[in-house]
């Protein structure tokens, strides 16, 4: 032991120790109240006390438990991932813009059967710049090959190109056929 308190240090710059041995159960206490310790957790790892960080550069980037089961990455301005594959088991909830450089792959054959579940959920509007392709057929279609747009009454499906209705089914009476109007036919 040292003659004081922060009275003596192990080595030097010049003058390392080679290598530290701690029995099983061995912990390192830091700090003038030993606020903060490792501790060998035997055939585990090393067990950083209470909600303590580990810090990496400044204040603003650490490590830490912040409840039970909680474990926090916390950086000032962002975090890294860099590996070929990133395995998440787990649901993702984002507070804020997710933005992917690449493709979005949802690897899910989960039909929709309703507006909360299927393979591609959303609570707001869905904006899509480019085509939506299905790889079945080469179109945008549910399941039963029906799409509805909006309610009966105020949906409007608006071509600035050409809509092709590829169906050959003839029609037997005023409720079926390839093309159904419950109201009038307009051609320019």
């Amino acid at each position: 032991t040292p003659e004081s308190a922060d009275g003596a240090a192990l080595g030097s710059a010049t003058l390392e120790w080679s290598d530290l041995y701690l029995a099983d159960g061995g912990v390192i206490y830091l700090g003038d109240g030993q606020d903060t310790t490792l501790t060998h957790v035997a055939d585990t790892g090393i067990l950083l006390n209470s909600s303590r960080r580990f810090q990496f550069g400044d204040s603003g980037t650490y490590i830490h438990q912040s409840a039970d089961g909680v474990l926090d990455l916390v950086a000032d301005t962002e975090i890294e991932l860099n590996a070929t594959t990133i395995d998440i088991n787990g649901a993702i909830a984002a507070s804020s813009t997710i933005t992917a450089a690449g493709r979005v792959i949802v690897d899910d054959a989960t039909d929709a059967s309703s507006a909360t579940d299927g393979s591609l959920q959303t609570d707001g509007g869905l904006s899509v710049a480019k085509k939506i392709y299905n790889s079945t057929d080469a179109t945008f279609a549910a399941s039963s090959g029906v799409v509805t747009i909006g309610s009966s009454t105020a949906a409007v499906f608006s071509a600035a190109g050409i809509l092709n209705i590829n169906n050959t089914t003839n029609a037997t009476s005023t409720t079926d056929g390839s093309l159904q109007t419950d109201g009038g036919l307009s051609v320019a």
